[in-house]
């Protein structure tokens, strides 16, 4: 599975070639207007040239840096530049977005987060998280007015995921949670909403449906098994009774305790009919998360 920093590592290598193509032809355009400032640049260039053939040469164990001549020159062009209103930095790489300064990400605090510059790049980690079908849920709906009604266990699901993500920034090891609520009750929205923030912080987090794992290749399992914070959505106990979602969920589940990896089990029914309705190896598991 492919993540932001993927995406935006991506977006980046051909940034850095349009930058290198923007200065190249700026370059061009400012020597053609202005000859003779290409010919003080093509003077200030041979001397340096010149410089260097004499320390391979061992003509000079320690050359001046920087000569009269070329000191000289280098007040001639600084002159002209203003002169002519000149950008100084006509002839280096500009930076295309200020904001990241063309790193992808900005600082908040201690926590990097996805720049803007990178809305495309995001909403496409999202799609390969397995959040397609949530476009229209925004991160910043986890607002604590969000929270109307206090029937359901939604906040108190809030304030649990909120510890595992700072425990996760802070790269303490995790454990793995039961989140069971009735019908209707916010537990796939909190979910999609949380899984997008850590995505939008540089991480690799992924959302999946129980029945998803049934048509997963080994792959995309493999990449579900690593991930930093998995979702798994409409838990279902009798769905486990399949070989394939059992044997993929078990190996999920163990791999991810062995290696303290967060894993949230999202579903309606109580957790005491998912142990007692799913597969032996399955209901071993869950018997020992944490349950909301």
């Amino acid at each position: 599975m492919r993540t932001i920093d993927s995406f935006i590592n991506e977006t980046l290598n051909s940034r850095q070639v349009q930058k290198q193509i923007d200065m190249e032809g700026r370059i061009d355009k400012t020597y053609e207007k202005y000859p003779e400032l290409q010919e003080i640049d093509e003077k200030i260039l041979e001397i340096r040239k010149e410089k260097i053939m004499k320390l391979l040469e061992n003509e000079s164990s320690s050359p001046d840096l920087e000569s009269k001549d070329e000191n000289e020159l280098k007040a001639k062009r600084a002159k002209f530049l203003k002169n002519n209103c000149i950008a100084p930095e006509f002839d280096q790489e500009w930076v295309i977005c200020e904001k990241c300064n063309d790193t992808g990400y900005v600082k908040k605090g201690n926590i990097r987060t996805v720049c803007s510059c990178m809305k495309d790049e995001l909403e496409d980690a999202f799609k390969a998280a397995g959040l397609g079908d949530f476009k229209n849920i925004k991160p910043s709906l986890m607002d604590p007015k969000a929270i109307k009604n206090p029937k359901n266990k939604r906040a108190e699901a809030r304030k649990k995921l909120d510890s595992v993500m700072a425990g996760i920034f802070k790269g303490e090891p995790q454990s793995s949670l039961i989140y069971s609520d009735g019908a209707q009750t916010g537990k796939t929205f909190l979910s999609v909403c949380v899984t997008k923030i850590l995505i939008g912080c540089g991480l690799n987090a992924v959302y999946v449906k129980l029945e998803d794992l049934y048509d997963m290749s080994e792959s995309e399992l493999e990449d579900v098994r690593y991930a930093d914070f998995l979702i798994i959505d409409d838990f279902i106990s009798s769905s486990t009774k399949s070989f394939k979602i059992a044997a993929a969920l078990n190996r999920i589940l163990e791999f991810r305790s062995i290696n303290e990896k967060f894993t949230m089990l999202v579903m309606g029914e109580s957790p005491s009919e998912a142990v007692s309705g799913s597969e032996e190896r399955v209901a071993a598991k869950l018997s020992h998360m944490e349950c909301i």
